[in-house]
Parts: C-alpha cells; sequence; structure tokens
C-alpha cells in the first residue's frame, strides 16, 4: 500500500513537470528568407492606341471626266511616281490645241492693230506739221481762217485716230494675254488628269471603277504608307512634364503583357485639352513589331526605369505614422526591422531606395505578417538570391 501511494505521487510530479515544460516553451513562426534583388524598375503608363500611317492620303479627281485608266487596285504596292489613274485625255488634247490656236489668231490680231497704230501715228505727225504750216500763214495772213480751221480739224482726227489705234493695240494685247493664261489652264487639266503616286504606298481603298464618270474633287483612292507607322493615343494632363519627345521609351506588349518591341515618343501636344484634361502624343512602331494601320495595341509608357535593388511588395509593411518596414533575421534567427525607403512598385517588387545599406541582410518575404521584432523565425525554404 504505501509503495502504491509512493508510485502515484511520482507520476503526479512527473506530469506536473511536463506542463510546466510545456508552458515555457517558446513559439517559433516558419519563413522564408531571401537577399536583396536586383532587377531594372519602371515607372511606367499603361495606356491603349490606334496604329495609323504617318503618311496617308486619299486621292481625288482634280478635273471632271470619264475615268479612262485605273492602273491601281486595292491592295497594290505601289513606287512614288507611279501611275495610279488617269481621266480621259482626248479631249483635253483637243483643248491645248484650240488653245494654241487661239494665241495665233491673238499675235496676227495684235500684229496687225500695231501696225495700224503706225500708221495712224505717221499719219498724226502729217496733219500736225500741216497744221503747224497753216498757223504761220494765217499769222502772216496768207491763208484764210476757214483753211486754217480745216488743217487744225485734221490734226485732230489724226490724234483721235492715233488714240483708237492704241486702244486697239492695248485690248489686242489683253486678249493675247487671256489666250495664252487660257492655254496654261488647257495644259494644266491635261497633266492633271494624270495622277501618279506621291509616295511609296499601299493602295487601301478603290472608291470608283473604271470607265466611271467622276467629278473634279470626288475621292478615288486611298493610299497608305506602312513603312512608316505610329501610335497615337492620349494621356492624363499630369504627366505632362513627364514625356518627353525622342526621349521617352515606350515599350509594346503583347497580350501577356510581355513586351515584344520597343520605341519611343516621337511627339506631343504643344497644349492640354480643357475639357477632357488630356494631351495626344505619338509613337513610332518599329518595322519588325510585325503590326498593320487601324491595329488597336497596348503599350507602356516608361516614365521612369532604372536598375535597383528591391524585394517582393508583400515584404514591405506599413506601420503608424507611415513608416515602412521589413524585417530581418538576426544571428539568433529572431527577427528584427529595419526601415525600408520604398521607391518604384513594379510586377510585384518593390524598388528599395536604401538597399545599399541593406545588402548584408537576408530579408522575411512570406509568413511576415505573424511576426514582430524579437519572434524567433524557422527558415522553411531558403530562397535563391
Amino acid at each position: 500500500m504505501r509503495y502504491s501511494w509512493l508510485l502515484a505521487g511520482i507520476l503526479f510530479l512527473a506530469a506536473g513537470c511536463e506542463k510546466q515544460q510545456v508552458r515555457t516553451e517558446e513559439k517559433t513562426t516558419r519563413v522564408t528568407l531571401a537577399n536583396l534583388e536586383k532587377r531594372i524598375f519602371q515607372q511606367r503608363i499603361p495606356v491603349q492606341g490606334t496604329i495609323q500611317p504617318v503618311e496617308f492620303a486619299t486621292i481625288s479627281a482634280k478635273i471632271s471626266g470619264t475615268l479612262e485608266v485605273l492602273q491601281a487596285e486595292e491592295g497594290d504596292v505601289v513606287k512614288k511616281g507611279d501611275l495610279l489613274f488617269s481621266i480621259d485625255r482626248q479631249v483635253l488634247r483637243n483643248q491645248v490645241v484650240v488653245k494654241e490656236d487661239e494665241i495665233k489668231v491673238r499675235e496676227a490680231a495684235l500684229a496687225s492693230s500695231e501696225s495700224a497704230l503706225n500708221i495712224a501715228r505717221i499719219g498724226c505727225e502729217q496733219a500736225e506739221r500741216n497744221y503747224l504750216r497753216a498757223k504761220n500763214l494765217l499769222e502772216s495772213k496768207a491763208i484764210s481762217t476757214a483753211d486754217f480751221e480745216i488743217m487744225e480739224t485734221e490734226f485732230k482726227k489724226a490724234q483721235m485716230q492715233v488714240n483708237t489705234a492704241e486702244a486697239e493695240v492695248a485690248n489686242a494685247r489683253a486678249q493675247l494675254q487671256q489666250a495664252r493664261s487660257n492655254l496654261a489652264i488647257a495644259r494644266k487639266n491635261l497633266d492633271d488628269s494624270v495622277i501618279s503616286a506621291p509616295f511609296d504606298c499601299v493602295i487601301t481603298d478603290t472608291m470608283v471603277e473604271e470607265n466611271e464618270y467622276v467629278s473634279s474633287g470626288q475621292p478615288i483612292l486611298r493610299l497608305e504608307n506602312h513603312n512608316q507607322l505610329e501610335v497615337v493615343c492620349f494621356l492624363s494632363a499630369v504627366y505632362y512634364d513627364q514625356v518627353i519627345p525622342g526621349v521617352t521609351a515606350v515599350d509594346f506588349t503583347g497580350r501577356d503583357g510581355q513586351a515584344f518591341a520597343r520605341s519611343k515618343v516621337t511627339y506631343k501636344a504643344p497644349a492640354i485639352d480643357p475639357e477632357s484634361r488630356t494631351f495626344k502624343v505619338k509613337i513610332s512602331v518599329p518595322q519588325d513589331a510585325g503590326m498593320v494601320s487601324g491595329m488597336l495595341c497596348e503599350l507602356n509608357i516608361i516614365l521612369t526605369e532604372r536598375e535597383s535593388y528591391g524585394l517582393p511588395e508583400a515584404a514591405v509593411l506599413l506601420r503608424a505614422n507611415d513608416l515602412l518596414i521589413a524585417y530581418t533575421i538576426d544571428a539568433e534567427k529572431r527577427a528584427r526591422s529595419v526601415t525600408i525607403q520604398r521607391g518604384i512598385v513594379d510586377g510585384g517588387y518593390a524598388e528599395i531606395l536604401n538597399g545599399n545599406e541593406l545588402l548584408e541582410h537576408r530579408f522575411v518575404i512570406t509568413g511576415q505578417t505573424f511576426i514582430n521584432n524579437g519572434s524567433l523565425l524557422v527558415e522553411a525554404v531558403r530562397a535563391e538570391n
């Protein structure tokens, strides 16, 4: 009986010691650790834009007439100077011939008028001499007043004939100038009947058919130079000062969000639209990007890009007074917080501006929400640097 009580006492004491040991065992937190990672950080604006050609034109008929030749069809690739279309030229050629003949007639009329003027001037000179002679004779009373008045009248008639001949010459010259202007117009119409490509291009639209009658100003073809494409998009006014043409980089991205081509902003609007509070930018499209006019594309406009140290964004924690911290592990495997100066957040990573000061530390990147300063840590998986 005495041994039974003794054995029971020993078991009770052993159980009490075990409970006390469990109560005093310190809790540990399983975490993942990593060093700072050097990577490229970007501050970017995701936008959409429509691709359009830098050079494009809608070619219209310059004169009315039958579309005699339509050399280009939709989809054709043409070079600068290649024939696109021509309008019936026979009538226009005839008009040029008529205007050339009209000039010959006007030149002959002018020559005739100038001859008549010369004859009138000769007659006027003779009449003037007769008049002066008669005037002297009248003063010496060698002729009568009636004879003098006849000479005076003949002189005035000769002066009027000169004036009339001069007016006819002026009119003939004006008619000749008008005929020359008409010939220039006829020749221009003939030249305008043939339209060539103003630049290397692709025919994207044909609006009429051959042998169809077209009016002056009627659209015939639409041309686009697919060797020079650009994207037009609109950005918020808050970014106006940060976008610099020729400097600001732009990444073209696919459906997976990955960049496959890079370019630059080539144009920035000189002013911000006061209603939408946006401004227009243009970005050149690399020729190897495999894009065509009219396509909607995804872009990232890179406002800032630099190589720096970073941590997963979730490893940086916000504390009171906007203090940012991250947990490191010390030699005793306990959590120690360090102050973080965060920069750009990009792709799930936060840029650590004071990273050069923290290179010797290993940071908690998972499990950090369950620990405090001094928490005992157990490394679950050692992350690669």
